[in-house]
Parts: C-alpha cells; structure tokens; sequence
C-alpha cells in the first residue's frame, strides 16, 4: 500500500514519516508533500491508498482537498490530523468518507492505529472485489443488517434466548461474538429540548448518531448505534462490547454530555446498565427507559443501572384548588401561571417530580379548568378540541417545560374566552353567522350552541336575551328569506326551493312560511312577483 503525508509544517511530517515502521503496517511506499497542488500532483501520478492530511494549510484546506479527491471519484482512506477540536470540522470529514480524526499534539501510537484501520478496510474491500457478487451486496448493505439485528434484540422482535440469537445472527451472516459481554448505554433527548432549533428531525438524527458512536463507542461506523423515537424522548441505544470498566464508559459518556451542550446546544442525560450477555439487553433497555421517564430534573447527568438512589422520588402534589379557582373568577392568568411554575421548582428543589406527579399536576390542573368552564356554560372539551390545543395536551407530561407551555396556553385561552362571552353581542354574533352559513342544512339549537363551545341551555337563555327570539325561529327567519328570494328571482318549483332552504317537509314548510309572511309560497310568488 502507498501513504501520502500532506502537513504544511516539515518537521511535523518528518517526525510522522520516521517516527513508524511502515512496513509493520502493510506499508511499503510513503510520500511526503507540503500543501493541497503537491496531494492532487500525487493523486494523478499515482493514486496513493491512505491519506494522513492536516487540515489547516495555507491557500487550501485539507478538507477541500478531500472534497476535491471525492469528487475525482478517488477512493483512498483520509485520516486527518489538526490542532483543534471543532465539531465543524469533524462533520465536514464524516460527510466525505474520512476515516480518522486525530488532534495534536500527535499521539503516534493513535496514529498507528488509524492507519490499521484504513489498512483492514482497504485490505477488506480488496478482497471482497474478488468474491461474488452477493458478497459484494453483503458488504454494502453490512451495516443496515446489523443495525436491524441489534434493533430487533432490542425491542424483543428476537426472543431472548441463546439458542434463538445465535440462529438469527447466522442466518443474516453475521459475525457476533455470542458468548462475549455487552453493556448498553441509553442515551435520552426530551423532543421539546430541540423545538425552534435549526435542526429538523433527520439531520438531528444524523448528528446525534454521529457523536454517539465516534465519542461513546470511539469509532465512526453506526453499526452498534439505534436511534428511535418516543413520544417525549428522542434515544439512542448504544451497544458497547468488550472490556469497558465503569469509569472509562463513564468518563466517555460524561464527554458526549458535553459535546453535546457545547455544539447541539442540548441536555442529554445517559444511562450505563451492567454487563450481562446478549439475552440481557433488551431488559437493559426497558429498565433504562423507565428510569428515564421519571427523570425530569437532572439530565446533563450520567447514571448507571443501579443508581436509583440519585433519582429518589417521593414527591406529593396537590394543588391549591381553592386558590386557582379564584384566580380563574378573577382573569389573573400571570398569578395561575407563576403558582403553577413555583409549585414545580419547589418539586425540583426537593427532587420529587417524578412521571406519577407531572400526571397528577396534569389531571388536576384539567379538572379545575373544567369545572371552572361548566360554571359558565362552556363546553371545555369543544373549546380544547383544535389540533393545538391536543397536541399541548399530549406533550405536557413530557417535561417541565412542555408543563409550563401547556398551562399557560390553557389558562389564557379558558380566561379570554370567559371574557368573550361576557361580552354576549359577540358570542351571539358568531353564533349568528353559523346559522348564516349552515341554515340550509340539519341544524339544531345544539349545533349552534357547540359553535360558540357553550351547552345547549346557557346559549337559549343568552341568545333570547340579546335577539328576544328563540334560536329555532331564527333559524327558520333564515330559511324563509332565502325562500322568498327564490320564489321572486328564479323558476325554482316550490319545493325545489323548500329543500334547497333546510326543509324537508313542504307541508311544514308551507306552514312556517305562512306564519312569518302571511301567505303561502303560492301566492307571494304569484302576487308578489307580479
């Protein structure tokens, strides 16, 4: 295999160049160039296999080199050696095919072992050149088949029994060790944490993978790394096989956390079970979730499976439902808000908000906004039935936050509404421009009462109050309307007319016609219209 050193600095590159015993590595050329024109040179020359590149030289990075070798359709392996640690960097390198990341000063074992790595893979993808086209097949598509392997062994689609994991990693072709020792670590993001981000959901995806497996598992391939989605969490399930003491794996996940806050701008909480066998992992994970679910309060943290005592949660809650109502008769939707937000903080204070108490909060929250709204006559379960209002619903167990968003949307849009029927003329208004809009169909008192989110009875008394009619016969004043421009305006038959108007009965028609005009359809079309 042929090695090209691209370093700008000469006694760097020298240093490199003779500090290792290449041929050790399966190395028998090396090249030494000083900046990006001398690498495209070498490349047209002859086509080196690995690629040992800096990335800061002067007119041309090491990572426009690269963008230009892979543009050229080259293949060779990068390894790319810099002063500082900058996660654009490391994207910028993931995204055309790097293979290493190294940062000075240079670690020449580390070095070494990069080398290795590219030197297996080409020696592997060589070899497969020479096998059938199903290995070729096998090889691109390795990584999606162990990555459903280790899914389904996850989420119990794969019994855990030996004898049945054995069988399934057979027959995928995969090369497991069966009796080795794993540890799972869990690694959670509460979805809220990325709302009004400039990450969407797949690129987030990719980042946070990414940086799961080069930090946690120290290695670029995402073949051990699960990404999946709850409803609250965004996870990663993070198989680590081997020999990995506590504090090692500890120590990587701690760096993870912060990576993590310094370039995502997220908290991360992970979760590190024990080493157990194969079969244990998807218990590992079910508890590690659990564990999660409760955990609303420390999430920049590392926990192992054992470490229940840090999340000891006994809190109680229960609100002061003589105090909320009376901010509710008194529109103070700031002072429900702020009691709301200081109950959660004492909760956190005393490290007692776990999932069991967020519901508790959660139900008994609602149940005040209801019995508040049945004291007006409001129809809370209407007034809360747009795609907003559910989704607030939905997510508000799912942190502190979510809580906080969805009570003060709930508080407000309760206390304005109030408000707004107070003011009847435009409750009566909207409710008048529903039947405007829907008189010709099957409409009751109760349809029109549900478009204002008020019960039935309230809406009578209140619309007679302030029109001094019954909805039933404004609705019929509609009909007849339309009716007698109809019978003025068109050659409509008579009950054509009637049906297009909301009857569907001229007999009764022919009557409410008469009681509000005076005369029948047949006559105020003959007279009238004459």
């Amino acid at each position: 295999m042929k090695l090209l050193i691209v370093e700008d600095d000469l006694l760097t590159a020298e240093v490199v160049r003779d500090s290792i015993d290449w041929k050790e590595l399966g190395i028998h050329e090396t090249v030494m160039v000083h900046n990006a024109a001398g690498a495209k040179k070498i490349f047209e020359e002859d086509t080196p296999d690995i690629v040992l590149c800096d990335i800061e030289m002067p007119k041309e990075s090491g990572l426009e080199l690269l963008k230009w070798v892979r543009s050229e359709h080259y293949t060779s392996e990068f390894i790319f050696l810099t002063n500082h640690e900058n996660f654009h960097f490391v994207s910028l390198a993931l995204e055309y095919t790097a293979i290493g990341y190294l940062t000075k000063p240079l670690n020449i074992e580390k070095i070494k072992i990069a080398v290795l790595k590219a030197a297996e893979k080409i020696n592997l993808k060589n070899e497969l050149h020479r096998y059938s086209e199903y290995g070729q097949y096998w090889l691109n598509n390795k990584r999606l088949i162990l990555e459903n392997f280790w899914r389904d062994l996850l989420f119990n689609k794969i019994t855990p029994e030996p004898s049945v994991i054995e069988y399934e990693a057979t027959k995928r072709n995969l090369s497991i060790d069966l009796k080795g020792h794993y540890r799972l670590v869990l690694v959670s993001v509460i979805k809220s944490e990325n709302q009004g981000t400039s990450w969407d959901d797949s690129s987030f995806e990719y980042i946070l993978t990414k940086i799961s497996s080069e930090v946690i598992l120290e290695e670029l391939g995402l073949e051990n790394v699960i990404f999946y989605v709850t409803d609250r969490n965004y996870y990663v399930s993070i198989i680590v096989s081997g020999v990995v003491t506590d504090q090692q794996i500890k120590e990587r996940c701690e760096a993870f956390i912060n990576t993590c806050k310094k370039y995502l701008r997220r908290m991360v909480a992970c979760y590190i079970s024990g080493t157990g066998k194969l079969k244990t992992l998807a218990e590992s994970r079910r508890k590690l979730e659990e564990v999660d679910q409760n955990n609303f309060i420390l999430r920049s943290k590392v926990f192992f499976e054992g470490d229940t005592d840090l999340l000891n949660f006994t809190g109680q809650y229960a609100p002061d439902i003589g105090t909320l109502r009376e901010m509710f008769e008194k529109g103070e939707k700031l002072k429900i808000v702020n009691l709301i937000k200081n109950d959660l903080e004492l909760l956190v204070a005393k490290n007692s908000l776990d999932a069991s108490t967020m519901y508790s909060i959660h139900q008994d929250f609602m149940q005040i906004v209801y019995a508040f709204l049945y004291t007006k006559g409001i129809q809370a379960h209407r007034l809360f039935s747009d795609p907003l209002s559910k989704q607030l619903n939905h997510s508000a167990n799912n942190s502190v936050f979510d809580m906080m968003k969805w009570v003060h949307f709930i508080s407000t849009r309760t206390i304005d509404y109030v408000e707004e029927v107070k003011k009847s003329e435009s409750i009566i208004d909207k409710a008048k421009q529903f039947i405007y809009e829907h008189y010709m169909e099957d409409i009751t008192r109760n349809d029109v009462a549900a478009s204002v989110f008020l019960t039935p009875e309230y809406f009578a008394k209140l619309f007679k109050a302030e029109t001094g009619i019954v909805i039933k016969d404004f609705i019929n004043q509609c009909r007849i309307g339309r009716a007698k421009e109809l019978l003025l305006n068109s050659d409509i038959s008579i009950s054509e007319i009637a049906f297009q108007v909301g009857f569907d009965n001229f007999s009764y028609f022919s009557t409410v016609f008469k009681k509000i005009t005076g005369v029948s359809p047949q006559i105020f079309r003959k007279e009238v219209g004459e």
